[in-house]
């Protein structure tokens, strides 16, 4: 049997009851570190809750899933995943293979960035348009169908989820990502991305000390909030055009350097 897990955002603490009863009967545990950021200490944290050793699931092991799918083959295995259990496609991959070699697969949702993150700004739901991802870019890779994305999202006045890539447990930096965006926006020329561009930054959401700011793209370069530029994990929304109500909560609910 392979149960995959989300976990939500705040490690051992947005564990389900049944969830915990699931870790407790499972003979192999994997956390998958390679997708996404759990709070710090949550492998430790939940090593000493369940009086077990967890496995930790790198890249290697997430996308050659061998090893987990052997396994489930002869024993209980839980596969955690901070956020939602089903929302990175390789996750699915897996469920997928399982399914095909006859293992019972068993799913346990939680919260995931992908809805936590919209509904702490107010910003409406049914706004948003295609999640983007911003991956880091060097001379031979510079993919500028990110900007083409965002750009229809914006078009269509759809705000825009912009998630941030991963490297050694840590997202992109505000200050990269940034950068990135402008440097995109000078090779297309389309005027999305300037520094009147307002965009609010999530940080730790779900978790302690977590922040969410409503700014504009010239503050962040000019040098607002020195102390965020490393914080992790970080997402962005870049909103279209606000309607009234949307105003009216996020001058409640987000730190404001705009509004």
């Amino acid at each position: 049997m392979i149960n995959l897990m989300g976990i939500g955002l705040r490690g051992t603490k947005s564990i389900t009851l049944q969830q915990l009863e699931v870790l407790k009967n499972s003979d192999i545990i994997y956390f998958d570190v390679y997708t996404s950021i759990s709070p710090e200490n949550t492998i430790l944290s939940l090593e000493k809750l369940l009086s077990k050793k967890i496995v930790i699931a790198d890249r290697e092991t997430i996308e050659n899933s061998e090893e987990i799918l052997q396994n489930a083959k002869k024993f209980n295995v839980t596969l955690m995943v901070t956020g939602d259990a089903l929302t990175a496609t390789t996750h699915n991959e897996i469920r997928e293979e399982a399914m095909k070699n006859k293992i019972e697969t068993r799913v346990y949702e939680n919260a995931s960035i992908f809805t936590a993150f919209p509904a702490r700004t107010g910003l409406f739901n049914y706004k948003f348009g295609n999640i983007v991802s911003l991956p880091f870019v060097h001379e031979n890779f510079f993919p500028l169908s990110v900007y083409d994305k965002i750009y229809r999202n914006h078009a269509n006045d759809m705000h825009t989820l912009l998630l941030l890539d991963l490297n050694n447990g840590k997202t992109m930096g505000l200050k990269d990502a940034i950068q990135t965006l402008l440097k995109m926006e000078d090779k297309r020329g389309k005027g999305l991305i300037t520094g009147k561009t307002p965009i609010i930054i999530g940080i730790r959401v779900g978790m302690d000390h977590e922040r969410i700011i409503f700014t504009d793209i010239k503050k962040i370069v000019n040098g607002m909030a020195q102390d965020l530029l490393d914080e992790s994990p970080i997402s962005i929304i870049i909103p279209a055009g606000l309607n009234d109500k949307e105003l009216e909560f996020i001058k409640i609910f987000c730190e404001n350097e705009l509004v």
